[in-house]
Order: C-alpha cells, then structure tokens, then sequence
C-alpha cells in the first residue's frame, strides 16, 4: 500500500508537473495527519528529485497549550529527518480584531504570508501544502452554496504560483492509512470540529451525509468533476482568446470592443472576452464579479455616450459601434509612490493591481556565479545605490545609466523603442534613486547598478503578485 500511495502521488505530480530535479521546497506543516504524511512523502523521494526541504510551522496563538504541542510535534519530527525547521508564532485573534477578518480567513492569510517570507528567505523554489481529495470536494461545495462561476467549480488548483499540492489525488482514508502504515505521530486540530466554520460544517455534517445516504464516493466523483471543469475551462479561455484577437483592440492605453464582432459570439465565449478586457487593468479579477459583467451587457445594449465605472478605476464608455475601456488620466497628485527602505517587504494597491515587492541583501558569495534573469527578480549592487529607493510612476527627467560611461538615456526615448503608447507610460512602475531608473519594472536596468567583479553586497528586488 505504501509503495502504491507514493507512486500514485508522484504519477500526479508528474502530470500537473509539480516538481523538478533540485527543487528546494518549504513544506506547511501543521501536525495534522495531511502535512505529516505531505512531508513524508517529500522525504521518501528526496534523494531521487534530489529535492532541499524546509519545515515551516505556524502558530497561530489560538489553542493555548494544544498548539504548542503542536509546534513541539512537527519541530520533533523535523529534527528526526534532520531538516531544518522554522516556527512562526501569529496572534490571530488580535489581528482579527485589528482587520475585521474571520478567524478562517486570518490564519489563511497568516499562513500564506509566512510561507512567502519563508521562501524567500532560504531561496526556496516552491512551497508544498497539504490540501487532498476531500478538501477539493469541501471547497468546490463551499463556492457552489456562495455562488460561484465554472472557475469556482474547479476547486484547488494543484499549482498556483510557487504553490503545490501534491496531495489533491488522495483522498483523507487513503492519507490516515499511509500514516497509520509508516507509524508517524500527528494530531488532531480541534479547530477542525468547530460546527461553526463554515468549512467544518460541510465536512462533519454534508458530506458523510452524502456518503451515508446519496453515494459513498460523492467525494471522488466530486473531485473528479473539478478535473473535467478544469479541462473544459481552459478550452473555454482558449476560444476566448481566440475570439479577442477578433473582438478587441489595444491603442493609446485604452481597450476598444467591437459590439458587431461581440455580438456575433455565444454567450459563454462573451463572457471569457469580457472576463480577458478587465483581466488587462484588474489583474486576477480582484472584486470583478456578475454584476460587472452583467454592466457590460447592458452598455452594449445602451445608447452612445452611456458610461459604467468598475473595479480598478476602470471606465467603460459606449461609443458608436464599440466600447471604449480605459482609465482616466492621472493628475500630478495621483501618482503612485512608495518608499522602500532596505531591506522591507510591501503588499500594495496600486495602478489597479495588488503585488508584493520585497527587496533585501544578501552576499555575492551566497549568489550563483552566473546570476539568474528573470522578468520580476533584479539583482543589483548595493553599493551603487546612492540614495533611497521609491518605487513610483514614472516622472519628467527620468533617466538610465547606458554604460561604463556614465552616457544616459531618457526613460520616455526607452518607453519610445519599445512602442508603448503615451497613455500607457503614466502608468508604468519604475524603482527609482531620485530621477535615476534603477529598474522599468518589468524591464531592464540600469548599467550603473549592475552586478561586476567588485560587488560586494546585492540588492534582490522582487515583484511578484500576492498570493492571497
């Protein structure tokens, strides 16, 4: 059975390809019977993948003296593997109160955060949780009862990001059962029999009710219908896509949508073009929901000059023949800019998007010899630097380093080569020393900041969109 359980996981984790050669993983571990077996399962094929696992356990400050058993438990069993372990202690209830959020959603959020710094801390690759079958199912009933889309009835991606779960193809029996055979400890959340989460709800009341009464593998056959709804919605999106290239165009920062083109496209595939124009000013969809779709239509069926407003600062305006997207222009005051002092980690609103950008210092002897590229990570000189760092829209007198020189390039002639319109470049994100463009987010940077043979200390800048 042992052998069967690893094999069957790994068959999936090859399928979503959830792991590489070298990867280096921090694993969530809570001391439940899901993460432990998560965490032995990593462990059993480590040599092979030849995989650098790291331990991370959060407290959350609810359960007293059952949560520092707990802490005590995965700390234990880390130590046992002989893998480096990182507790990190959250007090959520007064969070809660600070926030407003449900205790649910707080230690979500805490989690996350942490398995983020985490990462970065030790450079890691991914981060592994332990979600399986069962909470696919839970999770796929919870957004059906609140009201969701196709999407929602995707359930848990198997990867989202840095984010894996290499448990989503087993169910919780089959979990217990890999434990119970490898003789691991674990313990039991007694947060997870609280009737009042919605979550638990579900999970102690419906499903084995469902199970008992209607079909004792509800949650296989629902979990297997979130993988259908997966294929079919990525199918969708790439008829969507294909219809947009049709359907819209993109000028001057604005986006145009042919009515007579719309018009023609079943309702499915509308809303996947619509679902793709707000996509290009609300990154993720944050808080577009119907209602905003259901605008849209309304507009298309209104008179010229009839407008909607959404999410994001986004204006939608019914011209002849076409619906014009688009922001309105920024005025002096309304410049984005944010101070980041080093190192200094910040979750930000901004220009109609919400990311993390996260800068800190490491030594370049701790660094690869050949540097990595890549689009939202720059590694530069900390030496350079001469001032300190704002990461801002761009402003008049902007300019880049060219070379050993010291030549210069205006920031707007770079905006020029690379054919971005007028009334996009306002909107652009640059990380400046004063009017010195270290870096045109998500472009180069500048020559006097790059990496030589003398650096000493590097500056990694990160930008990245929040995964909560």
């Amino acid at each position: 059975m042992k052998e069967k359980f690893v094999d069957k996981v790994l068959d999936f984790c090859n399928e979503e390809k959830l792991l590489e050669k070298g990867d280096r993983i921090v694993v969530g571990v809570s001391g439940g019977a899901d993460s432990v077996c998560l965490l032995q399962f990593l462990y059993e094929i480590r040599e092979t993948w030849e995989l650098s696992l790291y331990v991370l356990h959060v407290h959350h400050g609810i359960r007293g003296q059952e949560a520092d058993r707990d802490a005590a438990l995965v700390k234990e069993m880390a130590d046992r593997l002989f893998l480096p372990f990182c507790l990190v202690k959250k007090n959520v209830p007064e969070i809660v109160k600070k926030e407003g959020l449900t205790e649910e959603e707080t230690g979500r959020k805490v989690r996350y955060e942490a398995f983020e710094e985490y990462r970065r801390e030790v450079g890691a690759d991914k981060i592994a949780v332990a979600h399986h079958e069962d909470d696919q199912a839970e999770t796929v009933l919870f957004h059906l009862f609140r009201g969701t889309g196709p999407r929602g009835l995707c359930g848990i991606p198997a990867r989202r990001g840095p984010i894996i779960r290499p448990l989503l193809c087993v169910t919780r029996q089959e979990i217990e059962t890999f434990v119970c055979e490898n003789e691991l400890d674990y313990v039991i959340d007694g947060t997870n029999l609280v009737p009042q989460y919605t979550r638990n709800k579900i999970r102690i009341d419906l499903i084995p009710y469902v199970q008992r009464e209607i079909n004792e593998q509800a949650i296989r056959h629902i979990a297997q219908a979130a993988e259908k709804n997966v294929r079919w919605s990525r199918y969708i999106e790439r008829q969507g896509e294909k219809a947009a290239e049709r359907i819209i165009q993109k000028r001057d920062g604005n986006i145009f949508l042919s009515l007579e083109e719309f018009e023609k496209e079943d309702s499915v595939i509308r809303d996947e073009v619509i679902r793709l124009v707000f996509a290009e000013f609300v990154p993720g969809g944050k808080d577009i929901g119907q209602i905003h779709y259901k605008q849209v239509k309304l507009l298309a069926k209104g008179s010229s000059g009839c407008q909607a407003h959404f999410p994001g600062n986004v204006v939608a305006v019914r011209e002849y023949g076409q619906i014009r997207f688009g922001r309105p222009k920024l005025r002096d005051k309304e410049i984005f800019s944010l101070a980041c002092p080093i190192p200094s980690s910040h979750i930000v609103d901004g220009n109609g998007e919400r990311f993390r950008i996260s800068l800190h210092v490491e030594d370049r002897s701790d660094l690869p010899v050949q540097i990595p590229q890549k689009d939202y990570t720059k590694w530069l000189d900390y030496d350079k630097i001469e001032g300190g760092l704002v990461l801002r829209n761009p402003k008049e007198g902007d300019y880049f380093i060219l070379n050993d020189k010291g030549d210069k390039k205006k920031l707007s002639r770079y905006y020029m080569d690379l054919k971005i319109p007028a009334g996009q470049r306002v909107h652009q994100l640059v990380l400046a020393d004063g009017s010195h463009v270290v870096w045109a987010i998500p472009g180069r940077i500048s020559h006097a900041c790059r990496i030589s043979e003398q650096t000493n200390k590097v500056l990694v800048v990160t930008k990245e969109r929040d995964l909560l």
